[in-house]
């Protein structure tokens, strides 16, 4: 059975990608805040199509939107399962493909073993990251609250990383320590 839904555009120049940085009593809500940041709605953009069903999409995708008529090609920036909406930005410059922090619940994770203090998991822990997606490793903080983790980046990267597996190595690089699997 087709499962028809709707194919929202999310402008580049929408309120929802202004940075209001605020003050945060800890890192813990600032980094809850950036990761909460880009829950897309139907008002956040205007309708541009209709899509076959979420489930054949992948965040950071192009090709399969079926979309024409722009200046760029359409990614998908956006996915909500529930709603069958489907977001997506225009050009490879969209600020909707880019993120500076992620979150991953501990289920999704295999620790090895890590068990960080109370001041570590507050401060933060330096990582590098390998993605198959991407060419070189990603440099970024580790922080790990309740069970959640999050990885606080140097630089913007694709949000299509955490479609895939993450592979989080502390000094050495001779193991990864955590593995985040999907």
């Amino acid at each position: 059975m087709i499962n028809k839904g709707q194919i929202v555009e999310i402008p580049a120049t929408s309120s929802i990608y202004n940075d209001d940085e605020g003050v945060f009593s800890s890192k813990k809500d600032q980094l809850i805040r950036k990761t909460a940041k880009r829950n897309y709605g139907l008002f956040d953009g205007f309708l541009v199509g209709e899509h076959q069903g979420v489930a054949q999409f992948k965040l950071g995708q192009r090709k399969g939107i079926n979309v024409g008529g722009k200046a760029a090609p359409l990614y998908v920036i956006g996915i909500n399962a529930a709603t069958n909406q489907l977001f997506v930005g225009e050009g490879e410059d969209h600020p909707g493909l880019w993120t500076d922090v992620l979150s991953f619940s501990t289920d999704r994770i295999e620790l090895n073993g890590l068990n960080p203090s109370p001041e570590e998991s507050e401060l933060g822990i330096a990582v590098s990251i390998h993605s198959p997606i991407a060419d070189i490793d990603i440099i970024a903080t580790l922080y790990l609250f309740d069970s959640t983790l999050f990885l606080e980046f140097e630089a913007p990267v694709s949000i299509a990383i955490q479609d895939h597996p993450l592979e989080i190595y502390f000094d050495d690089h001779s193991a990864p320590t955590i593995k985040i699997i999907n």
